[in-house]
Order: structure tokens, then sequence, then C-alpha cells
């Protein structure tokens, strides 16, 4: 664009007459000079290739993507699936939980998002499944099926290496449930519990 208006000027100043080669030349070779500005990843198509041999530039990083499959399912017979999800802004800092309740049909039983003031991610995680939990054996469900998308939560959790703040109660829980069933799950599958958090 700034070689347009240089050519422009000279053309309507200087009365030089404009060189359209010349022009393409100064645009190649400007171009080539800001190559070194480019960190961006080409996604290795044809047309990237062309564009980047047209300008004689070297390749750029290429970007990956991994598909993955995601699958969505309700828990059968009479179990019910809590998805629970927490969250904290700067890590530590404003904490809230969330959690959506549903049965092996698919109806939603319940919507709870609930703050915590400051606490970190793994706190408000940690509170997110206490309080489903919680919540499911008082309206008398005994038989849960747990989605976050907290590994290390679903890992403390499953082997009954909990937080000393959350002990008592996680176990006053475990003693009551007949089953409880952990599922990790990307946090799209999670996504309105995300929201709620």
């Amino acid at each position: 664009m700034k070689e347009l208006c240089f050519l422009r000027n000279r053309a309507v100043f200087d009365d030089i007459q404009p060189n359209a080669e010349d022009l393409k030349k100064r645009i190649m070779q400007c171009t080539k000079e800001y190559e070194v500005r480019m960190n961006g990843c080409m996604w290795n198509t044809v047309e990237d290739l062309q564009i980047l041999k047209a300008f004689e530039m070297k390749c750029k990083r290429v970007k990956h993507i991994k598909i993955q499959e995601r699958f969505f399912s309700f828990p059968t017979g009479d179990q019910i699936l809590l998805c629970c999800d927490g969250a904290a802004r700067n890590n530590p800092g404003e904490a809230g939980y969330g959690f959506v309740g549903r049965d092996s049909t698919g109806i939603f039983l319940i919507v709870v998002a609930g703050g915590m003031g400051i606490a970190t991610n793994f706190m408000a995680e940690v509170f997110a499944v206490i309080n489903a939990c919680e919540w499911a054996i008082s309206k008398g469900f005994l038989k849960i099926c747990i989605r976050t998308d907290s590994k290390s939560v679903i890992n403390s959790f499953s082997a009954r290496k909990v937080s000393w703040y959350v002990q008592t109660r996680w176990n006053k829980i475990v003693e009551v449930l007949i089953i409880c069933q952990f599922i990790h799950s990307y946090r799209d599958i999670n996504l309105s519990v995300d929201g709620l958090a």
C-alpha cells in the first residue's frame, strides 16, 4: 500500500511516468524483507505453499489439528448424571461452582450455581462435586455418575485422597452412596456447567 502511495506522489508531483514492473519488484522486495516479522503458522495447504513460493519465502511452522470424537451419554437405569465444574479468576481469586443434574432420560432435575469467595480452581472443582453429591443424597438419589473436566479432581476422589477441608463431608457421602462413578469429559461437552461456574 505504501508503495502505491509513493508511486502516485511521484506521478502527481514529480511528473514521473508510473512503471508497473518496477512497482511489482518493489512490492516483492518489501514482502521478502518483512518475512522476518511473520511468526504465524501455516496450514500446509497447496494455496499456502503457492503463496510462499510466489513471494520466494521459506516455509513456516505447520499448524496441526488433532480431531477427536466426543460423545455425551446419559447414565443407564436409575442412575443420575451430575455435570460439575468450578472456576476461579486469577487462580486464586473470585471463585464459583456449578452443577447440573439430569436423569437417565436427559430431563433436567436441578441447575445450581454458587459463589465461594476467594479460592483456587481446584477448590472450586472439589466443592462442585461435594455439593452435587450432597444434593443428590438429600433427594434420595444414591446411584450417581459425576462428569467433570478436571482429571486431578477425579483422581483425588477415586483414590480417596481428597483435601482435608472436605474429607469429613466426602466420607459421609461415600457411606451413603450405592454407586458413584466418575467420568472425565472435555470442556465443550460440559459447556453449560462451565458457564455456570
